[in-house]
């Protein structure tokens, strides 16, 4: 009897152990998959017992307490410029100035506001790739694993790896014509076949259907779709109100239209969103206002959803000025994309303490993406 009663204590006592580590790893490490399940149960409960308040924000970027001394030079550029948008400015890390300039609905609608939200086009490759890291970083992939891992009916994807299709080096395209569709795996089965691998790998050409495959492999080994993964592990997480996808007219309707110069020189409304959304599922369908696209990218910025080290690894890594979604030169880093008439343009010092964050739906015609942070940063931080 005392045998078993040793025995029966030691076991008890070793699944304390292995129980109460279990839990502090599910709650206190963030970076593990863990903590993931440990979120969803903590949130299930709060939601069936509505004990809501006990949500902590996870990140909150601090605002400084006066306005920016370049406020009036943000302005005066946004005005010269005739850009319609949002724009934040980050100094020290704090936002010291936001503004808004023109009007969401043109030319009798509403005006652009705090909330105003936009389709941030190609700003949510470096979303994608930061999620991609994320696995990396819990042991779920590898960036030297080849793409015949997850995609072996691919002609020559074992020449391809995870990590060349985070820098558009992998030599892959489609210039097919891609099929009108709200459903993803759809549109990835139609990726998957028609994907063009004639260019050379290693040299960098910006593709889409890179970060489609990339989505497709965050869900392959996450277990969640990838709408849902950002959903849980961003979105979510940060508590982001003015954010989510527009995969619909219903959802596209909330958001300022997006406008573009016609031949009069007047501004004309850009059609056509639902085709240039629904042929790139994965990279183009978040919408965010200014305050959310600052915050989601601060909190990656900062280690907060990835290591610092992880973080250098993904957008230092690369031959060319692209890698892991962003631009790099000597002194910035940046991220620039066009979708229908919206702009989105992005640009930070290399230690991310100061930058402009940009949010448009109308830049008159002659100035590109990738010039429109730079007219605001230029402005502010020169």
């Amino acid at each position: 009897m005392k045998r078993f009663l040793k025995w029966f204590f030691s076991i008890v006592l070793v699944l304390v152990v292995f129980v109460g580590g279990g839990f502090a790893l599910a709650k206190y490490n963030t970076n593990s998959m863990a903590h993931h399940y440990y979120e969803k149960l903590v949130g299930a409960t709060e939601k069936a017992t509505g004990a809501t308040d006990t949500v902590k924000t996870i990140y909150q970027v601090p605002v400084a307490g006066k306005n920016d001394s370049a406020a009036k030079k943000v302005d005066s550029a946004m005005k010269a410029n005739r850009i319609s948008g949002s724009v934040i400015i980050v100094r020290n890390g704090q936002v010291t100035y936001s503004s808004t300039r023109g009007q969401s609905k043109y030319p009798d609608g509403a005006k652009n506001t705090r909330s105003t939200k936009y389709q941030i086009g190609s700003a949510q490759d470096f979303m994608t790739a930061a999620s991609v890291m994320y696995l990396k970083q819990v042991g779920k992939l590898k960036l030297s694993d080849k793409l015949s891992q997850y995609y072996p009916q691919i002609s020559q994807s074992g020449k391809v790896t995870i990590r060349q299709l985070l820098n558009m080096t992998s030599g892959l395209s489609n210039t097919a014509t891609a099929p009108e569709t709200q459903s993803f795996s759809k549109l990835l089965q139609w990726n998957v076949k028609h994907v063009d691998n004639t260019a050379i790998t290693g040299t960098y050409s910006y593709q889409a259907v890179n970060y489609v495959l990339l989505a497709g492999i965050i869900q392959k080994v996450s277990g969640q779709s990838y709408k849902e993964f950002v959903q849980t592990h961003l979105i979510s997480k940060l508590h982001l109100k003015n954010s989510g996808f527009a995969l619909n007219d219903a959802k596209r309707s909330l958001l300022a239209n997006p406008y573009a110069d016609d031949y009069s020189g007047d501004k004309n409304y850009v059609t056509g969103m639902e085709r240039q959304q629904n042929t790139k599922l994965g990279p183009y369908q978040l919408y965010m206002n200014d305050h959310d696209l600052m915050t989601t990218y601060l909190y990656i910025f900062n280690g907060k959803f990835i290591s610092k080290e992880n973080l250098t690894n993904l957008i230092m890594h690369s031959k060319s000025t692209f890698a892991g979604g962003m631009y790099r030169d000597k002194i910035s880093f940046s991220v620039h994309g066009q979708l229908g008439g919206y702009q989105n343009s992005i640009k930070f010092s290399r230690d991310f303490k100061n930058g402009v964050v940009l949010l448009s739906n109308y830049v008159p015609s002659g100035i590109t993406p990738r010039q429109t942070s730079s007219i605001i940063y230029n402005a502010v931080f020169n």
